[in-house]
């Protein structure tokens, strides 16, 4: 980035925006969610225990959210030109700033996710936040410009953070399948209908950028899938991506309503909602190349979309406790 701010508190404050705090918390609350409203209740059900104190899972959590807020630092200074063809307003930080933050942030996160690791009797679990790391780093500098590898990566990432969780309680999910098959498979379905959502929604989420900054990726020669096939086709593949995330979010409207769970049902049916809203807006997006605004407005309504899905673990955990279910 550029030395266009003086070393003060302001420079500071650059980075903290840089790191995009809105999109660490969403991370933090995904694996928090996971551990606290999927796992926490059938564990504690068969009286088994974590292989991580709340403390120390935590401090996993935060070694990880430090990792992606690096993640997000040097894709922005690798994406400065592309940027600024763009419109785009980003914080610009001092290179004297830059570095030490981008590793200061990279090096305690690691620290901290080692240290989760060791305490959960795991300690090659370290091995994925330096491959975090390193993915991060090649994705901006060079294979986020390489068509399908970018996208690719970004959701192999999001699945990777949410099933830290999982993995740091390896040993106690391993007890689980052992000894309790029909809890561990329902825990493990339940996973994979979240984890098949995240990917979906990610790698739309990834295309409609792609779209949204196809002006400056054009004018650097960046190799993105709008590039390659041009928005036109590329907001008409997040089209089918988003139909077979909609099918999905009817298909479990359908099964909670006719399992007479109707106030889990309510809160599904409202995400789809929203689901639909953005099917409509692809629709009218796919046959047409609009300019960037709309595509910028799509991918906060997918953020949106994606924050409800992650809610939607604590709202069937306390609707468990205190609502039908618990009936």
């Amino acid at each position: 980035m550029t030395d266009s701010l003086p070393i003060n508190s302001s420079a500071w404050w650059s980075v903290w925006r840089g790191s995009r705090p809105v999109n660490l918390l969403l991370l933090a609350w995904a694996m928090i969610s996971f551990r606290f409203f999927l796992m926490l209740p059938v564990l504690e059900t068969r009286l088994l225990n974590f292989g991580l104190d709340h403390r120390d899972f935590l401090i996993m959590v935060l070694g990880s959210i430090l990792i992606a807020g690096a993640g997000n630092l040097i894709n922005d200074y690798f994406d400065q030109e592309s940027d600024r063809h763009n419109d785009k307003r980003r914080p610009t930080v001092p290179e004297n700033i830059f570095w030490p933050a981008y590793w200061g942030m990279n090096g305690l996160g690691l620290s901290l996710c080692a240290w989760a690791a060791w305490q959960a009797g795991l300690l090659n679990l370290t091995l994925l936040p330096i491959a975090a790391v390193f993915l991060l780093f090649r994705y901006s500098e060079h294979w986020k410009k390489q068509g399908w590898l970018g996208p690719v990566i970004i959701v192999f990432l999001c699945i990777l953070w949410v099933a830290m969780p999982w993995l740091y309680e390896f040993k106690a999910i391993g007890i689980l399948f052992q000894y309790y098959r029909a809890d561990s498979d329902l825990l493990h379905k339940t996973w994979l209908i979240y984890l098949v959502f995240c990917a979906l929604v990610t790698l739309s989420r990834e295309l409609v950028k792609a779209c949204e900054d196809h002006t400056g990726d054009l004018y650097t020669e960046t190799q993105t899938v709008a590039i390659l096939y041009g928005a036109r086709w590329t907001s008409r593949l997040v089209l089918v991506l988003w139909a077979m995330v909609w099918g999905l979010n009817t298909v479990i409207v359908c099964l909670q309503w006719a399992n007479q769970a109707t106030i889990e049902a309510a809160y599904s049916a409202l995400a789809w909602l929203w689901s639909s809203a953005v099917l409509w807006r692809l629709v009218s997006l796919s046959t047409r190349t609009p300019s960037k605004q709309p595509y910028q407005t799509l991918s906060r309504w997918i953020k949106i979309y994606f924050a409800i899905g992650i809610l939607s673990l604590w709202v069937y955990y306390m609707i468990f406790l205190y609502g039908s279910s618990a009936a």
